[in-house]
């Protein structure tokens, strides 16, 4: 082989390897996108279970809520970041407050008089 050759094969490998390169990192964004995703569709029904857990703190729910997540993550073969859990609980945590909130300053019966009703006919 020829030195010309040698450098034409070379050539054609890296022009190669860029594009497949591309392509692999690509394709593990996806799949970390789709268990993210999958995470979190799961930390929101897991959420919703420990408000079942009557006479537990918050601290002990939120706890409750991060072992579920890694045992799911083990199971799913998806790898857990306590840190990025914890965000997205406190973000669950916080979105539920605001949808949830109420006004605490209206006596119950304000509180009906403001709430909508239904007619019947």
């Amino acid at each position: 082989m020829q030195i010309k050759e040698i450098s034409e094969i070379v050539t054609l490998c890296i022009s190669l390897l860029i594009p497949i390169i591309g392509f692999v990192t690509a394709l593990v964004k996806v799949i970390k996108d789709r268990n993210w995703n999958l995470l979190k569709s799961a930390l929101c029904d897991f959420v919703i279970k420990a408000e079942e857990l009557v006479g537990s703190t918050g601290e002990e729910k939120k706890n409750a809520v991060l072992q579920w997540a890694k045992d799911f993550c083990q199971k799913e073969s998806i790898k857990f970041d306590a840190d990025q859990v914890s965000g997205a609980i406190e973000k669950l945590i916080e979105v539920s407050k605001k949808v949830n909130k109420r006004n605490d300053t209206q006596s119950p019966d304000q509180q009906q008089e403001n709430s909508p009703q239904t007619e019947t006919k």
